[in-house]
């Protein structure tokens, strides 16, 4: 299995990590639990959770249970995180997380789901990193980590403030640019570096002709070629991969697996293609759903994704028919332009525009 230094603490890691949000069937514990046993079989170390995915942690906790019994010879590493806002609120989730995981220590607790530098002061004038810094005092949590979705501009004054060891960012083929200057900070820094959303989101899968780009070898899929353009890259420590079932996980090992590094002439090359309308791309993160008109806005801007792609209206319309049965019932007729929803995107999308191109789109399908 493909191995990377993990920023500076010292620690070698699976260069895949093992994202738990994305079990076929949380209800079928022994399944699941399964498939966290087979991927350390298969030589994945960074096993990420949350207590906000749903029994994630409980069916993990299932596996580590067995797992901690041969820890020291087949180590293993325990990612969690907690968007609590208060200092009683984090050594909650944490005891909860540490109960549900079956740990007595979390490898890397995430301040979880920064958006804005000004969502970081609150949450630390409340006292949440006083808290973790007690937590991580008192064994309970090794190193204390964050997860943002903020702009690479945004990432490196956070990390340049606060010696946070890793951060977990979204990051990938399509909109690498969009959070680069908070990689470039974070190698700087010694940090370690953990994407999610890798795929963007499934939109690079959804369009393999299209991105056709990121494949440098005729026997690659353009997943397996998206995960290797982000393994090139030195700075990153952990790609994680959303594992569903057995077959998700044997594709996300093949990729590990085969990845053979790329030139930096071809990684230019390869760059070189991204248009510039690529990262404006959605990438389905879901910040926009609290519409105070409930305006299915992941749903709507996947569909204006589509559009954007083939360069065609009828795109969008295709998509809210086929996909999404949103053809009526859109609820753009409530949209009062408050602009909430662009105020909490983490990409700054003008996303009260693509809903009048939808309107468009619409129209024209009458």
């Amino acid at each position: 299995m493909l191995s990377r230094s993990f920023g500076s603490t010292g620690q070698t890691v699976s260069a895949l990590g093992f994202g738990g949000m994305r079990f076929k069937n949380l209800d079928d514990v022994d399944a699941c639990a399964a498939l966290v046993h087979e991927a350390r079989d298969l030589g994945i170390t960074y096993f990420d959770t949350a207590i906000g995915y749903g029994k994630s942690e409980e069916v993990m906790g299932v596996a580590f249970k067995e797992m901690m019994k041969d820890r020291a010879a087949k180590p293993f590493t325990v990612a969690s995180k907690t968007f609590a806002a208060t200092a009683d609120d984090v050594r909650r989730d944490c005891e909860i997380s540490l109960k549900r995981l079956n740990v007595d220590a979390l490898d890397f607790y995430h301040v979880w789901c920064v958006l804005s530098p000004d969502a970081w002061r609150e949450r630390k004038t409340k006292g949440v990193i006083a808290a973790f810094e007690r937590l991580r005092d008192e064994g309970l949590v090794r190193n204390i980590s964050v997860s943002t979705h903020m702009s690479g501009d945004e990432i490196a004054p956070l990390l340049e403030e606060y010696p946070f060891v890793s951060v977990l960012l979204g990051y990938s083929a399509l909109n690498f640019a969009y959070r680069e200057a908070g990689v470039a900070a974070a190698a700087r820094l010694g940090r370690g570096v953990v994407v999610m959303n890798p795929l963007a989101g499934g939109v690079i899968p959804q369009h393999p002709q299209r991105f056709g780009w990121v494949k440098t070898r005729d026997d690659e899929s353009v997943v397996e070629g998206a995960l290797r353009f982000l393994w090139n890259d030195p700075r990153i420590s952990v790609v994680l991969v959303g594992i569903a079932d057995r077959e998700q996980l044997h594709a996300a090992v093949r990729a590990a697996e085969g990845f053979r590094p790329i030139s930096a002439e071809r990684i230019a090359r390869m760059r070189s293609e991204l248009s510039a309308a690529f990262d404006s791309l959605c990438t389905g993160c879901g910040y926009c759903s609290d519409c105070p008109e409930s305006l299915p806005l992941p749903k709507l801007m996947d569909a204006v994704n589509q559009g954007i792609l083939a360069g065609d209206d009828k795109a969008i319309t295709d998509r809210l028919r086929w996909q999404w049965n949103l053809m009526q019932g859109n609820g753009l007729d409530r949209c009062t332009r408050c602009r909430q929803c662009e105020q909490a995107c983490t990409q700054h999308l003008p996303i009260v525009d693509r809903l009048e191109r939808i309107r468009g789109a619409l129209a024209k399908a009458v």
